[in-house]
């Protein structure tokens, strides 16, 4: 057993430079919410929304390509640095130009994407060709990747003369090409599993941010004049909600579990989105000229979109069972309250507030209880359980 131990690799700790670089996206999402600055009325049309995710599923694609990397081959190197900041600089390009406008600014955007992507194609294939003490499996890794980086490049590239030749937007194809032809790696990853408390730790630094954009976006409630109930709401929901992230984290998820770390990657990017489109839902509700029905219907979608994402990360659990079917019905007759709630209140802000408020702590409740019905142990805030 000693033996065992000495030969067993320190864990990884996350560098200071990774904490730098996730600050980028703090900016990137503020910018991409700024899309619906403005709009005091009516509801965002069917294309803002679209253009909504499609910039945030490219920008948290580029963390978790990023983070991918940087889990399993990063080092403090002067290489790694100059990555981390050529890319945080791009970031800003693209931050700024679909911002403004994406399509008047499509080939501005799309070259800083491409030279992302080109940027950590070249470190694989450097780190592939120089890296020391790298097995068979690991440079099969790097040149997959590096592989896949480019194909995603040169495609997003060939967006830009086929928009302006024919007015046709690939770039959603782009996006999708890049999660496929990652998967494909998937086999390799699975053999080399990552540095899983290195990981958790990198994502939970993102979702911390994110919960972070939504305090700043609901600060729009706390204007002179305005109303204690709904500023008060707005904070209970963010709270509620970052208290139920952390409660899988401190007390469900397994940070040792031997996995590739790819799905656990996958299971958060639109668990990102869901987070910061729940902080633009949040912010409809302090502009008193939108008196839209969609609303609470936004607003409603986000939430079982959050809670549904959580209960993912049992996949990663300790072996407590935590999921069960007693719990699954419970959740299920919570949900089966709040949904014609928000439904039949959707023209009376205070109540979807309301509803959405006693949703949001009955699901904290219930996890609670079902924890210590697991395990009899009691919880134990901001450090893992024995």
């Amino acid at each position: 057993m000693d033996a065992e131990k000495n030969t067993m690799q320190p864990e990884k700790r996350v560098e200071y430079i990774e904490l730098f670089f996730d600050l980028i996206f703090v900016y990137t999402f503020r910018s991409i919410n700024g899309l619906f600055h403005g709009m005091e009325s009516g509801f965002p049309s069917a294309e803002l929304l679209g253009s909504f995710f499609f910039l945030m599923a490219v920008a948290v694609q580029v963390w978790f390509f990023s983070v991918l990397f940087f889990n399993r081959y990063g080092r403090k190197s002067i290489r790694d640095y100059l990555t981390i900041l050529l890319n945080m600089y791009l970031l800003y390009y693209m931050a700024t130009s679909g911002a403004a406008h994406l399509m008047q600014n499509y080939a501005r955007y799309h070259l800083a994407w491409a030279g992302i992507l080109l940027n950590l194609a070249y470190r694989n294939w450097d780190k592939r060709e120089y890296g020391h003490h790298l097995d068979e499996l690991d440079r099969q890794i790097l040149y997959y990747t590096f592989q896949g980086l480019c194909m995603q490049a040169l495609l997003v590239l060939l967006c830009i003369p086929v928009y302006r030749l024919s007015g046709l937007p690939l770039s959603a194809l782009a996006l999708l090409f890049g999660f496929v032809i990652r998967y494909r790696n998937h086999h390799f990853l699975t053999q080399h599993p990552a540095d899983f408390p290195h990981l958790t730790e990198r994502i939970l630094l993102l979702v911390i941010l994110t919960f972070g954009e939504m305090l700043i976006g609901i600060g729009s409630y706390f204007h002179p004049g305005g109303s204690i109930y709904y500023n008060l709401s707005a904070f209970l929901i963010a709270t509620g909600m970052f208290l139920s992230y952390g409660f899988y984290y401190d007390n469900v998820l397994d940070h040792h579990k031997k996995t590739s770390g790819l799905g656990m990657l996958l299971l958060h990017v639109p668990l990102i989105i869901v987070i910061n489109s729940t902080t633009i839902a949040l912010e409809f509700f302090a502009r008193e000229g939108m008196h839209s029905t969609l609303r609470p219907v936004f607003l409603l979608v986000m939430m079982i979109l959050y809670y549904g994402l959580l209960l993912g990360i049992n996949h990663y659990g300790k072996p407590i069972g935590f999921l069960d079917e007693r719990y699954l019905i419970l959740l299920l007759l919570l949900l089966a309250f709040y949904i014609p709630g928000i439904i039949l209140s959707a023209d009376e802000p205070r109540f979807s507030t309301l509803f959405t408020l006693l949703y949001v702590y009955l699901h904290l409740g219930l996890q609670l209880r079902q924890y210590k019905r697991k395990t009899g142990k009691p919880l134990h805030i901001g450090r893992y359980l024995e």
